[in-house]
């Protein structure tokens, strides 16, 4: 059984496969449809894959808020109808049985308009985290997700209508996702980009400014919601997305995930970005003076909990001037 769970895996992570089922890439859709032809693949193991990729297509439709008004008209009126019809066969009760009859109506109409609001709105449970603040999330099939500062989080509270593994970001968090006997998906949602896996660990950075994925263990499928690019990781690779484009490369671990122990690790990046990271973290206004500020690099280890501390540690490098004026930091050049 385990050995059939891990094929159908392989199957699922395989970019040819989905590259031919998303129809993303014509060139690896033909590679897959040669594999095909020739029998490389257990016919068995695809049809299976197939229907776990359209049952994952149609849970993560969301109906409109006209769709979900539309349907709640169509049950009202319904109700309305039946009320009419229960009313021109109904014979006169006498008068001790009214009260109670009244009272199962109204309870039916509540029940059913309850219903009605619990599955087209499910609950979404929300989650932020304040400026420079870093706090953990255990869900309840015991995946941690680490927030880091000005981060929001938000997730469904399981039900009978909603069973998925699936969440929503901005900002920047490290997901330690569980793995399930069912070998469950587990789906991250951002704006541009829906991130697929079963269980395993990675960071996720999605700022005004950068959209990246770094995976530190076992694998991930990224799909761009523009085009349906879609990509697989491997442990230590970095994507990026750009245009609707996925990138990837090799990443640096311990300068990505350094948020978690409250540093700042840069290598020869640039100001500009330094100044992004600082204005997303604090919710700050970090102005670069200077014609060449801009393109000037920096590599350093800085701390990150404290804005104050960073200020003086960056003047410290004693490559760069810094003036605070309350959410205004304006960086420059050292003065020789």
């Amino acid at each position: 059984m385990n050995n059939s769970r891990e094929k159908l895996e392989e199957v699922l992570l395989d970019e040819q496969f989905l590259s031919w089922f998303y129809q993303s890439d014509p060139e690896k859709s033909r590679l897959w449809e040669e594999r095909h032809t020739r029998g490389e693949v257990d016919p068995y193991l695809v049809e299976e894959a197939i229907e776990l990729l359209q049952q994952l297509k149609l849970k993560e439709t969301v109906p409109t808020s006209m769709q979900v008004a539309a349907a709640e008209a169509r049950f009202w009126e319904q109700v309305e109808n039946e009320s009419k019809a229960l009313t021109e066969r109904t014979t006169i009760l006498p008068w001790y049985r009214k009260p109670f009859s009244i009272a199962a109506a109204v309870l039916v109409l509540l029940v059913g308009a309850w219903l009605v609001k619990g599955y087209f709105q499910p609950e979404l449970l929300d989650v932020k985290t304040g400026y420079g603040e870093i706090s953990s999330v255990k869900l309840e099939d015991g995946s941690v997700v680490t927030l880091n500062g000005n981060t929001r989080l938000q997730y469904r509270h399981p039900g009978i209508f909603h069973s998925e593994r699936e969440v929503w970001l901005k900002g920047e968090g490290f997901f330690e996702v569980q793995s399930t006997p069912e070998k469950k998906v587990f789906i991250v949602h951002l704006d541009e980009l829906d991130i697929h896996v079963t269980g395993t660990q990675f960071n996720v950075l999605r700022r005004p400014y950068k959209t990246e994925v770094l995976l530190t263990e076992g694998s991930v499928i990224l799909t761009s919601r523009l085009n349906k690019d879609t990509v697989r990781l491997l442990p230590g690779e970095l994507a990026s997305l750009e245009n609707g484009k996925i990138h990837k490369k090799t990443g640096n671990t311990s300068q990505v995930i350094g948020w978690k122990e409250r540093k700042f690790i840069f290598e020869n990046t640039s100001l500009e970005e330094v100044a992004r990271s600082v204005e997303s973290l604090y919710g700050i206004d970090v102005r670069l003076e200077g014609d060449t500020t801009s393109g000037m690099t920096i590599s350093a280890i800085l701390p990150s909990d404290n804005l104050d501390i960073f200020i003086q540690s960056l003047e410290a490098t004693q490559e760069f001037s810094v003036k605070r004026d309350g959410k205004v930091v304006v960086i420059g050049p050292a003065v020789r």
